[in-house]
C-alpha cells in the first residue's frame, strides 16, 4: 500500500477514461472506474490523492448504469460517495470535493432512498459555510468546553493531510506509513468520542431530517440536483418531503448577454423544472397568500434563477413572480442560523449605514455613476422618517468593517462591493444585524467554479456574520432599476412605520418592488431578474 500507487493508478484510469470518451469502448469504461476505485482504497496515500479519483469515479458510475449491472453499480457508487463524504471533515482542499454530494443524492434516489440523499446531500455540501456557521454555534461551545478534544482532532486532521516522503524503501518509511494508517484509526476514534459528549451527537453530523423540517414551517424548501446522471427536485416541508423526477431538466449556460435570449432560457427554466415543482406545492397549499418558497440549487444547479423562471410576455401568469414568493439558502443550515438570527434580533433599534461609492476607485479616469448619488437620497428620504442614518461616501474598507457592527441594516450603493471579501465579513460578529442590502453588483454570484457546492459569495459571508436577511445581485445591475427597486422595498417594508416586521416581509417587499418594475419592462430581463433575498 506504497503512498505513490494512488497517484499512479488515477492517471491509469484517467487515461483509459480518456480513451473510452474518443473511441466508445465500454471495456475502457469499465476498467477505468476499476483502477480509479484502487486509487480511492490505498489507504497510506494523502487523502486528497485518494479523493480526486473517487470523484471522478462516481463520474463514470453514472455512464454504467443502464447496463446488466445497474443495481450493483449503484450499490458500489453509493458506498463510495459514503466514504467520500465520510473524509470530509479531515480536508483543507474543499474544491476536491466539487459534485460528489451531488451525485451521491443522484444515486440515492435512483435507489428510491430519499431519506439518505437529503442527508448525504447537506452533508457534502456548504461545508465551508458550515464550519463558518458552527463557529458561532455548536463548535464554539465545544471549544470553550472540551479544548483538548478539539486540539487532539485538528493534530490528527493535519497529521494524516501531512504528505508522507517516499522513495527510499527503509525502515523509517515504513514506520511513517504505518502511523498514517493508525492516525487515520485514531483520527475516527477522536471523533466518535466527541459524539459522545452530551449535545455534541451531531459533530460534523450535520442536520437530522426532522431538524431540517422545522426550518421549512412557513413554507417549502426545494432543493434542486442536477448532475449529468439525472435531475431531482427534493421537497421539504414540516411534515412531508417528497422527490420529484426533472427529466426535461439538464445543464444549460445561463450566462445570457441578450434580454431574448435570457427570457428563453427563463421559459425552458419554467417548464423543464418550476412548473412541476410548484405544482406540488400549491396541491398542499391552503393559506390565500402566495406560498413561500426557498430555494437550493445543487451540482450544476447551483446558480439557476428559479426566482425569475417563466413566461414574462404582458398579463401571462405563467412565472414564478406572480405565483410565489422566493428566496434563496445556501443550505439548510445557513437557513436555520438565519432563523435564530432573525429571531434574536426581532426587537432590535439600530441605524441604517448608507455607504456609497458613486465612482469606481482605482482606475485613471474613474467613471461617475449618478445613480449611486440618486439612489442614497431617495432611500435616506424614505427611511429617515422611521430610524436613525450613518451615510459615508467613498468608504475604505476599514472605515466599512469599523461601522457594521453599529447599524441594524446596512445599504451599500456601490459598484466596488467585491472588495469586502467574505473573509472579512464572515470574522464579524454583528449582535444588531438584521438586514443588508446589496445594490448594483453581483453579490450573490460564487465566483470559483471548483467551490459550486461551497457556496461562497458576499451575501453568505454577511450571513455568517449575522445579518439573517440579505438582498443581492447575481449580475451588476442597471443604475436607474437599482433605484426603482430599492427605494419600491424600503418604502413597502418601512410603510408601517417601525422597524418590527415579520421574517415574510422581507422577500415579499422584495418581490413588490421588483414587480413593479418588470411590469414596465417585461421583455428586458436582464434589469430585474438578478434581484434575489437570502434569508428566512
Amino acid at each position: 500500500d506504497h503512498p505513490d500507487r494512488a497517484g499512479r493508478l488515477n492517471n491509469l484510469g484517467n487515461k483509459l477514461g480518456s480513451r473510452y470518451e474518443r473511441t466508445g469502448q465500454m471495456g475502457d469504461l469499465d476498467n477505468a472506474s476499476k483502477h480509479l476505485q484502487e486509487a480511492w482504497n490505498c489507504g497510506a496515500a494523502v487523502p486528497f490523492h485518494r479523493i480526486k479519483p473517487a470523484t471522478r469515479c462516481l463520474q463514470l458510475f453514472a455512464r454504467l448504469c443502464g447496463g446488466p449491472n445497474t443495481d450493483v453499480i449503484i450499490s458500489s457508487a453509493i458506498q463510495l460517495g459514503k466514504d467520500v463524504i465520510k473524509l470530509l471533515p479531515t480536508q483543507f482542499i474543499i474544491k476536491t470535493f466539487a459534485g460528489v454530494a451531488a451525485d451521491l443524492c443522484a444515486f440515492y434516489l435512483e435507489s428510491r432512498n430519499l431519506d439518505d440523499a437529503l442527508l448525504y446531500l447537506k452533508k457534502g455540501r456548504a461545508v465551508i459555510l458550515g464550519q463558518l456557521v458552527d463557529t458561532r454555534s455548536d463548535i464554539s461551545s465545544l471549544v470553550r468546553q472540551y479544548p483538548g478534544h478539539v486540539r487532539r482532532y485538528e493534530e490528527l486532521r493535519d497529521e494524516i493531510n501531512r504528505p508522507v516522503q517516499t522513495g527510499k524503501q527503509d525502515v523509517a518509511e515504513r514506520l511513517m506509513l504505518k502511523r498514517r494508517r493508525e492516525a487515520v484509526a485514531e483520527l475516527e476514534r477522536c471523533i466518535e468520542g466527541i459524539r459522545s459528549i452530551p449535545g455534541q451527537e451531531q459533530f460534523l453530523q450535520g442536520q437530522t431530517i426532522a431538524q431540517m423540517q422545522e426550518c421549512a414551517v412557513h413554507g417549502s424548501i426545494i432543493i434542486i440536483n442536477l448532475t449529468t446522471f439525472r435531475s431531482n427536485a427534493i421537497i421539504v416541508t414540516a411534515t412531508t418531503i417528497k422527490a420529484l423526477n426533472l427529466p426535461k431538466l439538464g445543464r444549460r449556460s445561463d450566462r445570457l448577454q441578450k434580454n431574448k435570449e435570457y427570457l428563453d432560457f427563463l421559459s425552458w427554466l419554467w417548464q423543464a423544472c418550476v412548473q412541476a415543482v410548484l405544482d406540488v406545492v400549491l396541491a398542499t397549499h391552503s393559506s390565500s397568500d402566495l406560498p413561500r418558497i426557498w430555494w437550493i440549487g445543487t451540482g450544476l444547479a447551483t446558480s439557476m434563477p428559479f426566482h425569475a423562471a417563466g413566461t414574462h410576455s404582458v398579463n401571462s401568469t405563467d412565472n414564478l413572480y406572480s405565483r410565489a414568493v422566493s428566496s434563496y439558502a445556501s443550505s439548510i443550515k445557513a437557513l436555520a442560523y438565519a432563523h435564530s438570527r432573525a429571531k434574536a434580533t426581532d426587537r432590535t433599534k439600530g441605524t441604517l449605514l448608507m455607504a456609497t461609492m458613486s465612482t469606481t476607485p482605482g482606475s485613471p479616469k474613474p467613471p461617475d455613476l449618478p445613480g449611486v448619488a440618486k439612489e442614497k437620497q431617495k432611500i435616506l428620504d424614505i427611511t429617515g422618517r422611521h430610524l436613525l442614518t450613518e451615510s459615508i461616501d467613498q468608504p475604505s474598507v476599514n472605515r466599512l468593517i469599523e461601522r457594521l457592527p453599529h447599524c441594524s441594516i446596512a445599504h451599500f450603493a456601490s459598484p466596488e462591493q467585491d472588495r469586502l471579501t467574505v473573509q472579512m465579513v464572515s470574522e464579524l460578529s454583528l449582535t444588531h444585524a438584521r438586514l443588508a442590502y446589496l445594490s448594483a453588483c453581483s453579490t450573490a454570484e460564487n465566483k470559483a467554479p471548483q467551490l459550486i457546492d461551497e457556496v461562497i459569495h458576499v451575501v453568505s459571508g454577511f450571513q455568517v456574520a449575522g445579518f439573517p436577511h440579505i438582498v443581492g445581485c447575481l449580475w451588476p445591475s442597471n443604475d436607474r432599476v437599482c433605484v426603482e427597486v430599492a427605494s419600491g422595498f424600503y418604502t413597502t417594508l418601512l410603510g408601517k412605520g417601525e422597524m418590527r416586521w415579520h421574517n415574510d416581509d422581507v422577500a415579499a417587499a422584495l418581490l413588490k418592488a421588483v414587480n413593479m418594475v418588470r411590469e414596465n419592462e417585461r421583455s428586458m430581463s436582464l434589469n430585474w431578474a438578478q434581484f434575489v433575498h437570502y434569508g428566512p
